[in-house]
């Protein structure tokens, strides 16, 4: 792997994400046109080996080319397309199992939906933690 190569995850690190998302979510007006749900009915979550913090999240036009990425890919593109086309409130979801402070699943949400892993669920997140095995969120608003 090429420092560039490196110093690019590294930039990407989940923790960077829980405390900066806005600087990791898409812009433009390419995203208020995006095709958000045929996108995802092609779209193939996997879980990769460093999930929690050793996790690096890709960008978000990277994720739509590939089509495949983790929950925190998957996310980051919801909320990019969501933010465009100005749904409110939106926001990354970082659920946890335990108050162990380790991240298992990222989702995105607003008001009437929950963004996770290429599924979009008509809910709210409290709603949605509710019904999962996750105890708590910790939520970083966007918008």
């Amino acid at each position: 792997m090429g420092l560039r190569r490196l110093l690019r995850a590294v930039a990407r690190w989940t923790p960077f994400v829980v405390a900066l998302p806005r600087r990791y979510v898409g812009r433009g007006d390419r995203w208020a046109a995006f095709d958000f749900d045929g996108w995802t009915a092609g779209y193939e979550w996997r879980e990769d080996a460093w999930n929690g913090w050793l996790d690096c999240a890709s960008h978000p036009d990277d994720t739509v080319a590939a089509a495949t990425g983790d929950c925190e890919d998957y996310a980051l593109v919801a909320a990019s397309w969501a933010l465009a086309r100005g749904r409110t409130p939106v926001g990354l979801g970082f659920c946890f199992r335990s108050w162990i402070p380790v991240p298992r699943h990222a989702v995105a949400y607003d008001r009437d939906r929950v963004y996770s892993s290429g599924e979009v669920r008509e809910e709210t997140l409290d709603e949605y933690l509710d019904r999962s095995e996750y105890t708590w969120a910790l939520r970083r608003r966007l918008a």
